[in-house]
């Protein structure tokens, strides 16, 4: 069993995910081989080096590969392809590797989590850009999915900030339209639906990454304000 990283290692790691997230980007080495190390931890198990910062990047390329040579791995390909591949392989995720005595080994699957909340923030001031966000309409309302059975959850409501991933949404539901909804009445009036009706809100941070469930407070704070100010 993987143990719980300590402070150091958190830290490590939840730099490395601000600035991913940030850049839109993480780097490795460009021979992959290269860029794996065993696990200091789990025996037969490798960690993937990635880092967030190109002159980390450089500096670790040149002490283990002999050159400066990198990969720049976009966030999206980074979260829908390597990390999934990853996992399926039971590895580990190095994050900003430094060669400690102690490195930050993380499950690819609990990054893949931080790093779409993390993004959450750029999916609102994508939004905003816009001027609206789109979902999928029925006959009269916004057209929900199912919950859960077990445990019970609510039926959700897929909120996009990307009108052709909306309309990729409405043929898999479906659905009659696309709704085109301006940011001041869906903070208004189509949150206010959700919460009173005691419905889900679930948005795509990482386009193709999975979908997660926002609080609709938190949501309807960072559309109606300037996502700078929020940390």
């Amino acid at each position: 069993m993987l143990n719980a990283p300590r402070i150091p290692e958190l830290a490590q790691r939840d730099r490395f995910i601000r600035r991913a997230v940030a850049e839109g980007r993480v780097l490795t080495l460009a021979d992959e081989e290269i860029a794996s190390v065993p696990s200091q931890k789990v025996s037969g198990r490798t960690v993937q080096l990635f880092w967030s910062s190109p002159i980390e990047a450089e500096r670790w390329a040149e002490a283990l590969a002999g050159n400066g040579k990198l990969q720049d791995i976009t966030l999206e390909v980074f979260v829908t392809d390597i990390l999934p591949g990853i996992a399926t392989a039971k590895g580990f995720v190095g994050t900003d590797w430094v060669s400690d005595p102690i490195e930050a080994e993380i499950d690819p699957r609990d990054l893949i989590i931080r790093l779409k909340l993390e993004a959450v923030p750029l999916y609102a001031a994508a939004a905003r850009q816009k001027g609206e966000v789109y979902y999928v309409g029925g006959e009269d309302s916004p057209m929900l999915t199912p919950g859960t059975e077990k445990p019970r959850s609510a039926e959700r409501l897929h909120v996009f900030s990307a009108r052709s991933d909306a309309e990729a949404h409405m043929k898999k539901l479906a659905g009659k339209r696309v709704v085109a909804d301006p940011i001041a009445d869906f903070v208004g009036s189509t949150l206010a639906w959700a919460a009173g009706r005691g419905h889900a809100i679930v948005i795509e941070p990482i386009r193709g990454a999975g979908f997660v469930e926002v609080k609709i407070a938190d949501l309807a704070t960072r559309l109606a304000t300037d996502p700078a100010s929020h940390p």
